[in-house]
């Protein structure tokens, strides 16, 4: 008897537990869809800030306060010298040193020339890309 009682105590425990259990889906409200922006930029577009370094700024509207403080900002470089292969900063290229830093509505992009006669950089093309960063 005390197995039968037992025995349907389980099933019956089984039977509640299994049919209890719902699906439950979670979706993050808060994401942000990857966008990617490509500028070409020509030798002559950089400024000369002290010898050998130079900066340019790239105005991108949708890097807002989101983005800002919740998502990813990454650039990469595709020198005219170097077509389809694309190079992600900050790296030292040909002995120039690429760095990035950025603000709501902004990514700036420096060129730090190390040879011994420093020139401006070479025409390339800039790809920013903003991602969530959940």
């Amino acid at each position: 008897m005390k197995k039968i009682l037992l025995g349907l105590f389980l099933a019956s425990a089984t039977l509640v537990t299994t049919t209890s259990c719902t699906k439950e889906y979670i979706t993050n409200q808060n994401f942000l869809p990857g966008v990617s922006y490509v500028k070409e930029i020509r030798s002559n577009d950089w400024v000369k800030e002290a010898e050998g370094l130079y900066s340019i700024d790239l105005r991108i509207s949708d890097l807002d306060a989101e983005y800002f403080e919740y998502g990813n900002v990454q650039v990469a470089l595709e020198f005219a010298s170097n077509p389809n292969t694309y190079d992600i900063i900050p790296a030292t290229i040909k002995n120039v040193h690429y760095s990035v830093n950025y603000t709501i509505g902004s990514v700036m992009i420096f060129a730090e020339d190390r040879n011994p006669n420093p020139k401006r950089p070479e025409k390339m093309v800039a790809k920013v890309t903003l991602t969530d960063a959940d």
